[in-house]
C-alpha cells in the first residue's frame, strides 16, 4: 500500500492553533497528522470540529480490495458473505425505502 503524502510531525497544527487568537474556532483535517489523536486535539482548546477526510472511502477500499483477493482466491463468496453487511443493510443506509417511496409518489 503506498501513501500518497509525507507524515508531517503534528507541532505543525498545534502551534498554528496556539498562536491563533481570532474570535473564531478552528475545523482541521489532519490527514497528514496521524500521531495527532483527540487528547492532543482537544487540549489545544479552540478546534470544535476534525476533519477524517478520505479515512472512510480508504478504508472502504481496503476492504472491497480484500473482499475480492478472497473471493478470487476461494472461486467463490462463500467464504466472504459471512464477513460482510447483508444487502438490506446497504439498502437501509441508501435510504431505499424512501426512495422507492418518492418514486411511487413522483414517477407516474
Amino acid at each position: 500500500m503506498t501513501r500518497e503524502f509525507q507524515e508531517k510531525d503534528p507541532s505543525e497544527i498545534e502551534s498554528f492553533a496556539r498562536a491563533w487568537n481570532e474570535n473564531m474556532l478552528l475545523a482541521i483535517v489532519p490527514n497528514a497528522y496521524p500521531e495527532l489523536d483527540a487528547t492532543r486535539i482537544k487540549a489545544l482548546g479552540n478546534i470544535r470540529m476534525v476533519i477524517y477526510g478520505n479515512f472512510g472511502i480508504g478504508a472502504a477500499t481496503t476492504a472491497m480490495q480484500d473482499a475480492f483477493r478472497r473471493i478470487v482466491a476461494d472461486g467463490s463468496v462463500q467464504n466472504v458473505h459471512k464477513d460482510i453487511v447483508a444487502s438490506q443493510e446497504v439498502f437501509r443506509l441508501q435510504g431505499m425505502e424512501e426512495t422507492k417511496a418518492d418514486e411511487k409518489r413522483f414517477l407516474r
